[in-house]
């Protein structure tokens, strides 16, 4: 059987010469993006991307599933050919030379192999082999931004390759011939300078140097007109060796190159840029960007390393967002390795942008805001707004980049802004950016990062931008902070980070270096002293100069060692002591600064700052920053240098100068407070005033930085900090935003101790605060212990803090599954919310109530639901923002009364809420709801999508609770979908981390667990784990609502046993729980359950019941569950004789699969379908 694929021209698929029906254009594209990646994993979203572009249909997920099922019905035909789902997308597998793109490419590959051998005969008939594939344009008939970039991408390779050919054919004095077929392609491509040097050779030898003489003239002019240049070097070549007869453009004897008559390589016109996803392209030049000046030299060696980077540039190019990672030790060549790549992607057309970490200044963001700032500042803010930033995105960013607070009238508080929102944010800003022809980021010394650029990073790299984007990060690895050390070691173990490990020069590159011999004893001592280190070489071969070798010190352990800082230190001694002064007031202020803050820092003034910074300029140790005011020090560690060069005691009072310049110039109090830190006395009320002030102003989108300057600020007080434990406890609230609950559970220990006893409302809110950090730490017992003991120092008496204590305890017996506990508490904090009038209180207490009632199955839920709901309506946003619980407690209870839509209301009031306000505790949780309510609808692409934004969320937290729900519903997408060993992956991992032993959280991925092994072939290990994670078999573990649902899965797992006998216990305990007049899904599960075990016994009800069961399903709008019903119902009722209504069900399962996205259930739909409609129906027996 021969298969026939085709995209060179119309796409087509042939089977022994009989063309198979591809049905519609747009299900013809899914196929064509296949066969461009034959034998590769596309995903999910570069199929939907690539079909669809910026306009996919509201359920594109869905809608590729179906395409994706009928092409593999349509392809069915074809052996050896099949579309295969894999870990994260489609692969089609097929022989790769049954595509004509790839073999197009191949034979051109084998083409140009034989021609550089000069077998000319041989590459010939390949070229013409490889060009005969060609029966139009490429992908005729379809039209998406992905498919017409690709298209023009692969004519150009046509295009690259019939000049190769026709080099070909000259050779062989084929030059008669090629006169029509040049003529007709110098009309299409008048401007190509190789083509138009072909014909102009063609000609000559052809007896015309006439004619030759006249196509030169023709595109001599045309270049002048068009382009405004001259012919191309080779070509004005051409023309002289024609003016003279040169006998070297005679035809070649056989097997001989032509020698002085070499291929004429010149210009074109740039070509559009080819897309984020093309392949097969070569980008020519794409516009300049302003860009800071390459710190060093020209970059010597690192062949092995440039290959890597150029590979990344090359993957970006192709749609595939990469990472690199460049480590080595200091003065290693890592940032001039990042000036060669920003040089190489600006010449491929990408935008290239580069920053810093400072070591001496870590603000927050502060290498992105180095990068970024200056290019949005010429950003039109319209753009932004038009490219799909969310709402407030701008100004989210305007509280970090000045460029954009300074254009935007009105900004948010920064208080309000939460950190997983700003991650966003700037996701979509690179986006934004990275659109039009690609970005490489480059961030330079990570090394010294703040926690804020690390989580940022860590987000970047797990939810790259959708484009072309490149991110290098250059860092010391053994000073790496703990945050990007951590995740770039995930993302490699993933293989999403490339790492390019720089050591040192060899001898020779480091003499080509420094200009010298690697003979020379000068330079060996020099080598040696640097061991090959290129930028200590350089710094010694500066310092040294006519010195004998022996002055050359041996270098020390450290960052920089004493040969080189002396050297360093030594072109500094050359400065008047004007320039001197004012290069240590530069390192002050930072890598990068400007003239005037250097004058104030320095003492001096501006005129004599300027010519201070020429004449270090004159020397290399600073360059100005394009045409502007600022300057930058040509590399971090020459800073470092004059740094630690300068006095201890002059740098104190040189940062004083530079808070108080700063000050006066209005900058940010994030900019202020570095300086501060560093030159501020203890007692200082002013000092201790900036540092809480900026820490507050960053609270929640760098919390570690907020922890970090109240850290100061109170060590600033001295003694006094003991009278501030408002200021313990800011300290401990930036720690929990952080992630870092250990510390903040440690520094509330500390405000605890410095409360006096009759603080009782602070004290209540920091035991509450332990209490949080406790639980979220999995801590239950401890937490819970906390608030008995707060309360019992209480000795009875009603405080408005009671109610919150009291919650608090009943808030942990509910997350450890201790529902009569909850209960308790619960009724104890509306009594006393209610004594002191405390309607906020009241209501949150009430939703608690509500949840613990439904998770015990108590009907009286509904009573405190509807008291929620209409306290809630009558609350603004403000006055949630501090019982954001509420809306989470209240958003599970209408989800588990299958209220979905009022759930994902809430919920989504909650989320914006969070949004606007900062409150970072309980996103996580929001996100793990709402996920949770969309797996419960089906909406699979919607509760994958919360699920990774609760992970991320939960990340910055460090709580493991909602990281287990979201891990959840992760597994229970990947299941749906067909991928068994990747769902039971994810329970094993997430069980793995290190949380919580007792929880509904943990007893429902255990569960999970079960359900993958049933999946996965071990009905024994789902039966042991469902067990184990209900607390024995009434399954108390298991909050009421979802009991059914677990039972019904025993009953299958003993089912997969061959106990018909246990499975039907299993169903009458699944109907026990499902009460009749309750939720329609608790129905549908047992009828499910009693369904299955009826077919197992050969009983024709099972039929019926199925179908009940399926009707209980759709009332409650569960229609992946509906599916699985009538997937049972289709069965049964084929194998009682009523296969048309079988059938039916089954292309109702089939329907709801597609329509869900779920391929498990299509799959096993389709298998069951063809199953029953090619045999014959079994005779009635009666029923």
């Amino acid at each position: 059987m021969e298969v026939e694929f085709t995209v060179l021209g119309s796409v087509e698929a042939r089977v022994d010469g009989r063309i198979v029906d591809l049905g519609h254009a747009r299900q013809r594209c899914v196929l064509a993006v296949l066969l461009v990646d034959a034998n590769q994993v596309v995903s999910v979203d570069q199929l939907v991307d690539r079909v669809w572009a910026d306009r996919p249909p509201q359920r594109a997920r869905n809608t590729l599933y179906g395409y994706v099922s009928r092409l593999r019905q349509a392809l069915a035909v074809a052996e050896g050919v099949d579309v295969v789902r894999r870990s994260g997308g489609y692969v089609l597998d097929v022989e790769a030379t049954a595509v004509d793109l790839h073999r197009f490419h191949d034979l051109v590959t084998r083409a140009r192999a034989a021609a550089r051998n000069l077998q000319d005969e041989q590459a010939a008939a390949l070229f013409g082999q490889a060009l005969g594939l060609w029966r139009g344009h490429a992908f005729a008939g379809l039209d998406t931004p992905w498919i017409n970039d690709l298209r023009d991408a692969v004519d150009r390779e046509r295009i690259a390759a019939e000049l190769d050919h026709t080099d070909v054919r000259l050779r062989r004095g084929h030059h008669s011939g090629l006169l029509g077929e040049l003529s007709a392609r110098i009309e299409r491509h008048p401007l190509d300078e190789r083509l138009a040097g072909q014909f102009i050779l063609a000609l000559y030898r052809s007896g015309r140097p006439a004619d030759a003489l006249s196509q030169y003239r023709r595109i001599r002019l045309l270049l002048a007109e068009e382009l405004g240049c001259d012919p191309s070097v080779p070509l004005r070549r051409l023309h002289q060796q024609i003016l003279t007869t040169d006998p070297a453009l005679n035809v070649p004897p056989a097997g001989h190159a032509t020698g002085s008559a070499p291929t004429v390589v010149a210009r074109q016109l740039p070509a559009p840029h080819p897309g984020p996803t093309a392949r097969f392209d070569t980008v020519l030049p794409g516009p300049h960007t302003p860009q800071r000046p390459r710190t060093g030299s020209r970059l010597i060696g690192r062949a092995a390393e440039l290959a890597v980077l150029d590979g990344a540039v090359e993957d970006a190019l192709a749609g595939v967002p990469g990472v690199v990672e460049v480590v080595g030790e200091p003065g290693i060549g890592k940032t001039r390795l990042l000036g060669e790549l920003d040089e190489r992607a600006r010449q491929r057309g990408f935008v290239s942008l580069a920053g810093r970490s400072v070591e001496f200044d870590r603000a927050p963001y502060g290498a992105f805001v180095d990068a970024l700032d200056d290019h949005l500042g010429n950003l039109d803010s319209r753009r932004l707004r038009q490219d799909g930033s969310p709402s407030g995105a701008l100004a989210l960013l305007s509280t970090v980049f000045p460029a954009l607070s300074d254009r935007l009238p009105t900004g948010p508080d920064p208080v309000t802004v939460e950190r997983y929102w700003f991650h966003r944010a700037v996701r979509t800003l690179l986006e934004t950016i990275s659109a039009d022809g690609g970005l490489v980021l480059s961030l330079d010394d990570l090394q010294w990062t703040d926690d804020g650029t690390a989580e940022l990073i860590d987000h970047l790299v797990r939810h790259p931008p959708r484009t072309p984007l490149l991110l290098a990060l250059a860092y010391r690895p053994r000073q790496a902070p703990p945050r990007l050390a951590a995740a770039l070691a995930r993302a490699g173990t993933e293989r999403r980070v490339a790492r390019v490990e720089l050591g040192p020069l060899s001898p020779a590159e480091g003499a080509e270096l420094c200009g010298a011999r690697t003979d020379h004893w000068r330079f060996q001592r020099l080598y040696e002293a640097s061991g090959g280190n290129p930028f200590y070489l350089e710094a010694l071969t500066r310092s040294v100069g006519s010195q004998s070798p022996s002055a050359v010190p041996a270098p020390v352990a450290g960052d920089l060692p004493e040969s080189v800082r002396a050297a360093l230190l030594e072109e500094l001694g050359g400065l008047s002591a004007t320039a001197r002064v004012c290069t240590q007031a530069a390192a002050v202020l930072g890598d990068s600064f400007e003239a005037d803050m250097v004058a104030v820092v320095a003492q001096t003034g501006e005129t004599q700052a300027l010519a201070a910074l020429d004449e270090a300029a004159e020397r290399d140790l600073v360059r100005q920053t394009g045409p502007t005011r600022q300057f930058h020090f040509r590399h971090p560690l020459v800073r470092a240098a004059v740094y630690q060069g300068a006095g201890a005691g002059w740098r104190i009072e040189a940062h004083a100068r530079a808070a108080v310049g700063l000050a006066l110039r209005g900058a940010p109090l994030t900019a202020q407070a570095s300086h501060v830190q560093r030159s501020a006395r203890v007692g200082d009320e002013h000092a201790v005033d900036v540092l809480v002030r900026a820490a507050r102003q960053v609270m929640t989108i760098a919390p570690a930085a907020a922890a970090h300057w109240t850290h100061e600020a109170l060590r600033l007080l001295g003694t006094q900090s003991r009278l501030r434990p408002e200021l313990w406890i800011q300290q401990a609230d930036a720690l929990g935003m952080a992630g870092r609950l250990l510390e903040s559970r440690d520094v509330l220990r500390t405000a605890a101790s410095l409360l006096p006893a009759q603080a009782r409302g602070q004290r209540a809110r920091v035991t509450a605060l332990r209490a949080t950090m406790e639980w979220a730490l999995g801590r239950y017992e401890e937490a819970t212990a906390l608030l008995l003991r707060e309360l019992a120092d209480h000795e009875g008496r009603l405080t408005p803090e009671t109610a919150a204590l009291e919650l608090g305890v009943a808030v942990v017996a509910l997350r450890t599954n201790d529902f009569s506990t909850a209960v308790d508490w619960g009724e104890r904090a509306l009594r006393s919310s209610e004594r002191v009038g405390d309607p906020l209180q009241a209501t949150a207490v009430r939703a608690l109530l509500a949840l613990a009632h439904t998770f015990a199955g108590d009907a009286r839920a509904t009573d405190y639901l509807d008291l929620v709901l209409e306290a809630l309506d009558d609350t603004d946003d403000q006055q949630l923002a501090g019982q954001l619980d509420t809306l989470v407690m209240t958003g599970w209870t209408e989800m588990l009364h299958e209220r979905y839509d009022a759930a994902l209301g809430h919920l989504a009031r909650g989320l914006d809420v969070s949004r606007r306000t900062g409150q970072s505790l309980v996103l996580a949780d929001l996100f793990a709801a709402s996920a949770y309510a969309y797996m419960w609808l089906g909406r699979l692409d919607e509760a994958e999508a919360y699920a990774r934004d609760a992970l991320e969320a939960a990340s910055l937290v460090g709580s493991s609770e909602p990281r287990s729900l979201a891990d959840v519903v992760s597994a229970a997408v990947v299941m749906w979908r067909g991928d068994f060993a990747e769902a039971l992956k994810i329970c094993e991992e997430s069980l793995s981390l290190d949380g919580p032993a007792l929880g509904a959280h943990r007893s429902a991925m255990v569960g999970m667990l079960g359900q993958t092994l049933l999946l996965n072939g071990d009905p024994e290990g789902c039966v042991r784990k469902v067990l184990e994670a209900g607390g024995g078999p009434h399954l108390y573990g298991f909050e009421a609502p979802v009991r059914p649902m677990w039972f019904r899965l025993l009953s299958v797992a003993q089912l997969a046993l061959g106990d018909v006998t246990a499975a039907e216990g299993w169903a009458d305990r699944a109907a026990a729980a499902a009460a009749s007049d309750g939720p329609s899904g608790r129905r549908g599960f047992a009828l499910l359950a009693r369904a299955e075990v009826q077919l197992a016994r050969q009983n024709p009800a099972a039929g019926p019941t199925a179908c009940e069961a399926a009707a209980e399903f759709r009332a409650a709008r569960m229609l992946l569950n509906e599916g699985m019903a009538r997937l049972t119902a289709g069965t049964a009722l084929s194998a009682f004789g009523r296969q048309t209504e079988g059938l039916a069900q089954l292309e109702q399962a089939k329907s709801l699969s597609v329509t869900c996205g779920a391929l498990a259930l299509s799959e096993l739909a389709d298998q069951e379908h063809h199953r029953i409609a090619v045999q014959p129906p079994p005779a009635t027996t009666g029923t």
